[in-house]
């Protein structure tokens, strides 16, 4: 189901749009040629272009992706006129996730002896801390590679791989923080340890890379934010980064309408702090907290709810256009599997509430 809005991000403004029956018709042809020619550039690049044109950014992403892994070893320069065409995504991996920053010149800051006394050596398999621990030092990956993982209430979730020229730790630039995951050694790495003032006396010398880092830690948050969650846990860290990067954050105030009786709401909304009270008229029907996504009742074609939604407290939520959960509903079966049992589950647990309250 293609909804008609219009939405930005870093890179295009995008349409997204019903399409005709000759469209459509077009998409499936190009999609069957790309399924009987998997080793063919050409046809994936088409196909790329067909989706972007119809406001299918991620499916694009992941079609032009196909073709770069193709042309990188026969053409690199077509292979990167994909990336001028269909932004950095395209060159990123489900284990390295495109951010965009390369920090190692910040080392440069400590000069050659207080490098070599603030290099921190990982063996492969080590823990370099553990969510909980107190958030002491940051970290400069200068070679090898971390990963970070979260445990929600024993929910196992890798967030991010990191590589040379990475940071890491960026709790740390908070008082009395703790650390919000475990990272570990996936081969033998070196890092550079840093207190808060020292990272900001380096980055006095880089604002550019200072502008960088605070984005990158938004971002950051948000993806730990999804992944708490287990239907976005389900899905690649890649493909997470991708959800992150075209996501916003919101608030709902006590007291506020989220969503009005007999209408659909406007995009996905996944709550990650706080809860929200359901209302059939005057009649109160429960409440849903932490981890529940709403809207979903628009993308799986159900009719619209009778039910308001009000925010109980300030309610906290990153909020997805359809067409994003669309896409990656496309690209991972798992994923989809995930929001259809999720949207049925809602709608059941509502349903049977409602049908209590009228007995």
């Amino acid at each position: 189901m293609l909804l008609g809005f219009t939405y930005k991000r870093g890179y295009h403004t995008l349409e997204s749009r019903t399409l005709t029956n000759r469209q459509k018709s077009a998409l499936r042809k190009l999609q069957e040629l790309c399924a009987m020619h998997p080793n063919d550039p050409i046809f994936h690049t088409k196909l790329a272009h067909q989706f972007m044109e119809a406001g299918h950014e991620i499916r694009a992403i992941m079609q032009a992706r196909r073709a770069y892994q193709l042309l990188i070893q026969m053409n690199p320069s077509e292979a990167k006129e994909l990336i001028k065409t269909f932004g950095d995504d395209v060159a990123s991996s489900p284990t390295k996730p495109f951010v965009g920053a390369d920090y190692s010149p910040l080392a440069k800051h400590f000069g050659m002896v207080k490098k070599k006394m603030r290099t921190l050596h990982l063996k492969e398999g080590a823990v370099l801390f553990r969510k909980g621990d107190p958030a002491d030092y940051i970290y400069l990956v200068l070679k090898g590679e971390l990963a970070v993982s979260n445990d929600n209430h024993g929910h196992l979730s890798l967030l991010n791989h990191l590589h040379q020229g990475s940071i890491l730790g960026e709790g740390a630039m908070n008082p009395g923080a703790v650390r919000n995951a475990t990272v570990v050694a996936v081969e033998n790495t070196s890092l550079l340890r840093m207190t808060k003032d020292e990272l900001q006396q380096a980055f006095q010398n880089n604002i550019e890379l200072h502008m960088l880092f605070s984005k990158e830690s938004m971002l950051r948050q948000k993806v730990a934010n999804l992944s708490a969650s287990p239907v976005f846990s389900s899905l690649s860290t890649d493909l997470r980064f991708m959800l992150a990067k075209r996501s916003w954050n919101a608030t709902h105030t006590a007291g506020s309408t989220i969503k009005p009786a007999n209408k659909y709401m406007s995009h996905v909304e996944l709550i990650y702090n706080g809860a929200i009270q359901l209302y059939e008229e005057d009649n109160y029907c429960g409440r849903m907290g932490e981890g529940t996504l709403l809207g979903l009742h628009r993308i799986m074609g159900g009719k619209t709810s009778k039910l308001r939604y009000i925010a109980e407290q300030e309610c906290q939520v990153i909020c997805m256009y359809f067409v994003v959960i669309e896409d990656l509903m496309g690209v991972s079966s798992h994923f989809r599997e995930r929001i259809r049992d999720t949207a049925a589950a809602f709608s059941a647990q509502t349903a049977r509430t409602m049908s209590l309250q009228e007995d």
